[in-house]
């Protein structure tokens, strides 16, 4: 059995989430499209910040770009295969930004977003997403 990068996730995550993960991350690695969002979502130091910089350093710089809550990154034309979200629970009420987030989701953009509040995320855009439970305090 070979390992993964991520394998050390593992102990952190359920077995469905973790399968989940990877193959989420084996699909942007080999330009497959998926067909949701990932949220992780925990308190603060559950390593919802430190997975996503280990997925970077797999996956590699140049194809990962952190993009702002504003959704002004739909209009740069050299968009990443995977983008990350901090403070996704910061736009519920704006319909515009849920709305252009959750097209690209429709188009295959994979985003992974992270929140301490995963009950202020739009419900809207939670139909579109997979959602990752940080528990383990690191």
């Amino acid at each position: 059995m070979t390992t993964h990068y991520l394998d050390n996730w593992k102990q952190y995550l359920t077995n469905d989430d973790y399968d989940y993960l990877i193959q989420y991350v084996e699909n942007i690695k080999n330009n497959i499209p998926n067909h949701k969002m990932i949220i992780l979502s925990g308190p603060s130091g559950t390593g919802k910040s430190t997975l996503q910089t280990d997925i970077i350093a797999y996956l590699g710089k140049e194809n990962c770009g952190d993009y702002y809550m504003s959704c002004n990154f739909i209009y740069d034309e050299n968009i990443k295969p995977l983008g990350f979200f901090c403070g996704i629970d910061g736009i519920s009420k704006s319909k515009k930004s849920n709305r252009a987030i959750i097209n690209y989701i429709k188009y295959k953009q994979s985003f992974i977003a992270s929140t301490i509040h995963i009950e202020k995320v739009n419900n809207k855009l939670l139909e579109y997403s997979k959602i990752i439970m940080m528990t383990h305090i690191l």
